[in-house]
């Protein structure tokens, strides 16, 4: 191509030296600006990722149960924590599970935090952890105090916790033999949980089983000096059954407490075999029997008062100087006024057997308890002589022995006030009958019979005392006619015949009544203000008291309202309420729809 066609060719520019270094200073100063920045920045993520890791901590187990890297730590049901490593110690007889806390759960790593994993547990006495047989295992967490130091170091529990309580009180039990108890097996009392078993293992002397118990917090002080330990586990024999539930929930052990006053223990010496005594309410008799031959007795066995058991033989053995049995006896508080100076017991043990030409052969027992584990009547004279006080002693008569008269003691017949509401010796208590209020009615065209039910007073002078509607005939029955069932007898109730006041009425009998003990009028009184009181129906020991607390008054109203939380059942319409004071009748329950109250006797 020619220069005449007009094209222009690029030409090269050149520069200086020294310019050229300059531009190469420029670019080299800025990449290790862009490097030094890098830098920085990476220093800064790993420092937050290593800060975002939050604290490490170490647990040892002895044994590992598949837990492995990225399975968690869980607290109340969230994660807290994830297992970084899991490895064996150097002795290779511990297991070493490496643990980050989340930045936010970094507290839990304190003093007396209690680590275990969580795992699939299926045993008679309880299943848990079922949630990691399809999932991952896991490790669960108790905190220590919140005012604990900082620790990382931890040894964990073998056993996964029952007891979250963070108070915890260990204490140690010594038996004899262990009974197949096992590491998170329970302790309870009155039926609930009370602390957990953490440790089962055989003493130094290989001579017994020592026990580690956690306690609870609410229940720390049921371990006090005279408490009893022992392992409850299933008992069948003619005295008894007992621990039928262990066969399906598995043995726990069970505490009787000792005295409210005692010091605080952590160490005791638990029973070979469970209590054989029903659980001592205050207020009880212990008594002692002596005699020259057991006769059978044994520790369990009933102490009987007109064949109704009262009491129960708690111990039994020769006595220091080997002369004499004693049993050490106790009476339950509602019949220790049954017990006088001049009480007689005697044994009833095994089977009566008699046999004449005119009688035939005549075989005879109180009880199948009494036939086992032998038994001890008692009777008391038709005038009682003076209470008596917990360590007295009475002779244990047996058959052949001298003065034995059964028929004579079985014939005696006293007056006496029972029940474990305390009143003056001297004082008797109601006896309230059952009675039905029956009638028929017309309702739709047809007729039907009707009844009402509850409890009547037999007065001295020839009256029914009771509410109001358990004496008068409803509007809705037939002529205005009812019939009232009482003591296998049968009275035609009459308006004409009935005095009402408020809500208790009286009915005045044609004739008295028959195999009735007749309540004086003059034990009726009418209270002036709030009182302790007490109900009292079918028997004496099935009354119970009713405190003053629970009771309220309306002005010019004769009658008492009790608390709606203070549970009395539609059975008790129309028992006795009975003053703590004198034994005085003061009035009668009422139940109206399902509220209780307490109406005023009649005055005098």
């Amino acid at each position: 191509m020619s220069p005449a066609s007009g094209d222009q060719f690029p030409e090269a520019q050149v520069h200086e030296a020294s310019n050229m270094a300059s531009v190469i200073r420029r670019s080299s100063s800025r990449l290790w600006i862009v490097t030094g920045i890098c830098l920085i920045v990476a220093v800064i993520l790993f420092a937050s990722a290593n800060r975002n890791r939050g604290t490490h901590i170490a647990v040892r187990f002895q044994q590992g149960h598949g837990i492995k890297p990225g399975d968690v730590l869980r607290h109340r049901g969230i994660e807290v924590g994830e297992v970084a490593s899991v490895k064996l110690d150097d002795d290779l007889a511990t297991v070493i599970v490496n643990i980050v806390l989340e930045p936010a759960s970094a507290g839990l790593a304190r003093e007396g935090s209690r680590f275990w994993i969580e795992r699939p547990r299926l045993s008679l006495a309880r299943v848990s952890g079922l949630e990691t047989v399809v999932g991952a295992k896991y490790l669960g967490i108790l905190p220590g105090d919140a005012n604990a130091p900082p620790k990382f170091q931890f040894d964990g529990d073998e056993s996964p916790l029952m007891v979250f309580d963070t108070h915890v009180r260990e204490i140690e039990i010594h038996f004899r033999d262990g009974h197949g108890l096992q590491i998170g097996d329970e302790l309870k009392y009155r039926g609930i949980v009370v602390g957990e078993v953490s440790n089962v293992d055989l003493n130094g002397e290989l001579s017994g089983v020592t026990v580690n118990v956690r306690l609870a917090e609410s229940a720390q002080n049921l371990a006090r000096a005279g408490s009893q330990f022992w392992i409850e586990r299933p008992d069948v024999s003619l005295t008894g059954i007992r621990g039928l539930e262990t066969i399906v929930g598995g043995r726990y052990l069970a505490v009787a407490p000792g005295p409210d006053d005692a010091e605080l223990l952590t160490s005791f010496t638990g029973l070979d075999v469970a209590l054989t005594t029903t659980e001592r309410t205050e207020g009880g008799l212990e008594i002692t029997l002596e005699g020259v031959h057991r006769r059978g007795v044994r520790p369990g066995a009933p102490v009987l008062y007109r064949g109704h058991k009262i009491g129960q033989i708690v111990s039994l053995g020769l006595s220091p100087d080997a002369s004499r049995i004693e049993a050490r006896a106790y009476i339950e508080p509602a019949f220790k006024r049954i017990v006088r100076a001049n009480t007689v017991f005697w044994s009833t043990s095994g089977i009566k057997a008699n046999f004449s030409i005119t009688g035939g052969f005549d075989l005879s027992a109180e009880t199948l308890e009494t036939i086992a584990a032998g038994g001890v009547s008692l009777a008391t004279p038709d005038t009682p002589g003076k209470a008596v006080n917990t360590g007295h002693r009475f002779t244990l008569l047996s058959k052949g022995d001298e003065g034995f008269d059964e028929s004579t003691w079985t014939s005696w017949q006293p007056h006496i006030a029972l029940g474990s509401i305390e009143l003056p010796d001297a004082l008797t208590l109601p006896q309230p009958a059952r009675a039905t209020l029956a009638w028929r009615e017309k309702r739709l065209g047809l007729t039907r019979s009707r009844q009402r039910e509850g409890w009547l007073l037999a007065l001295s002078d020839n009256r029914l005392l009771g509410p109001a509607d358990l004496l008068i005939p409803p509007d809705t029955a037939l002529d205005g006619q009812a019939t009232l069932q009482l003591l296998g007898q049968e009275i035609p109730v009459s308006v004409q015949r009935i005095d009402l006041h408020g809500k208790l009425a009286t009915l005045r009998l044609e004739k008295p009544l028959k195999d009735v003990v007749a309540w004086p009028i003059e034990r009726l009184r009418k209270p002036q203000a709030i009182e302790e009181v007490f109900t009292l129906a079918e028997s004496a020991e099935s009354g119970f008291p009713i405190p003053a607390n629970r009771l309220s008054a309306t002005p010019s109203v004769d009658e008492w309202d009790v608390a709606p939380s203070f549970s009395i059942s539609p059975q008790l319409h129309g028992a006795c309420v009975v003053s703590r004071t004198d034994g005085a009748v003061v009035g009668l329950i009422v139940v109206d729809r399902g509220v209780a109250g307490i109406a005023f006797v009649p005055g005098k």
